[in-house]
């Protein structure tokens, strides 16, 4: 290692150590979890509003070609009211947020405004009973107020900061033809921001808090008492017999021959008792009884000791009856052969 790159090599080694270092503790930061989010547009219907229209209208489009400036996101939910001397929110129906339809849900938004009465004064008392349930049964809740701003704001936190910018703007937003725009914003039930729009100046949208971390999974009861001791269960021997098994009680001991296949398959045993091999079959004119017991040999196997000594007393007595017949026949008196002369001398006669 040359020290040139001694240097570059131990920056190497910090930087992975460090890189080690803090990627566990990254890992180990919980996420946040997920919440609906829900957009409401709410366009107030007065006399004044409707010299507004056209303002209104531009500050619609302009807001939906922009997503609300990336606040909306596809599959967010969009509610739409209208209000004067009275609530209606069921005269246009629930809409389902998506970029690729932006144009289409802008104008069919716009013709509805655009197709309203206006007439009577503005009654943000009409508006709030219903707006603050919703308000407590979202998770999380845009709203935009379009209105002339002529009348007191109540029944939010931030009703004061509203109606002073009421008082300053109003004015001027009748002489460009433009209504103000309240942006109230809710999260789990409550309200936690607002702002007062003057288009045609960009809308401001006050960012969401931080939402609670999801609870963390309950913890283990731990108790000081041992377990119970497991119950002990005594199984009884199995016996083998065949393919089928049987159970026996734990105190007797049952032996059962093995099967025809085992026997067969055990290996053969070797015993030192060695077996002479039978004698050549000699026929003789022995009584039949005694014919009967040569024959009568019994049966044993062929590793049984009775057996082995019944095959050689067998082997000795008839061996002994063959050596005794034999000699018999080769001790009896033979006939003389004549000599060739007497033979000659009767074939003469």
């Amino acid at each position: 290692m040359t020290r040139n790159n001694f240097p570059r090599r131990i920056a190497m080694m910090a930087a992975l150590l460090a890189g080690m270092i803090l990627i566990p503790g990254m890992r180990a930061q919980p996420t946040e979890q997920t919440v609906q989010n829900r957009f409401l547009f709410v366009f107030d219907t007065s006399h004044d509003m409707k010299a507004r229209l056209d303002g209104m209208e531009k500050t619609l489009n302009t807001l939906l070609a922009l997503s609300l400036n990336g606040q909306m996101h596809t599959g967010d939910s969009m509610a739409v009211w209208t209000f004067g001397q009275d609530l209606r929110p069921g005269d246009y129906p629930l809409q389902t947020w998506n970029p690729d339809n932006a144009v289409l849900i802008a104008s069919n938004l716009v013709k509805f405004v655009g197709n309203q009465h206006y007439a009577g004064s503005t009654r943000f008392e009409a508006l709030q009973p219903l707006l603050n349930r919703v308000v407590q049964n979202s998770e999380r809740l845009t709203v935009l107020i379009f209105c002339d701003g002529e009348a007191k704001f109540s029944g939010t936190p931030f009703d004061d900061g509203i109606n002073q910018a009421f008082n300053q703007k109003q004015g001027d937003q009748k002489k460009a033809g433009q209504p103000l725009v309240v942006v109230l914003r809710s999260q789990l039930g409550q309200y936690v921001g607002c702002s007062v729009g003057l288009p045609p100046m960009p809308l401001n949208y006050p960012q969401f808090p931080p939402l609670p971390l999801p609870p963390p999974p309950p913890a283990p009861k731990v108790t000081n008492a041992p377990p119970p001791p497991a119950p002990v269960v005594l199984a009884q021997p199995l016996i083998i017999i065949g393919t089928k098994t049987e159970s026996s009680p734990p105190s007797k001991m049952v032996t059962t021959n093995p099967p025809m296949a085992a026997q067969s398959a055990a290996p053969e045993v070797q015993t030192n008792t060695s077996v002479a091999p039978p004698p050549n079959p000699v026929t003789t004119n022995l009584p039949a009884q005694t014919a009967a017991q040569t024959n009568a040999a019994p049966s044993a196997p062929p590793n049984s000791d009775s057996g082995s000594k019944g095959f050689l007393i067998i082997g000795s007595a008839l061996f002994g009856a063959a050596l005794a017949l034999g000699l018999v026949f080769w001790l009896r008196p033979r006939p003389k052969d004549p000599s060739l002369i007497t033979r000659s001398m009767n074939d003469r006669q």
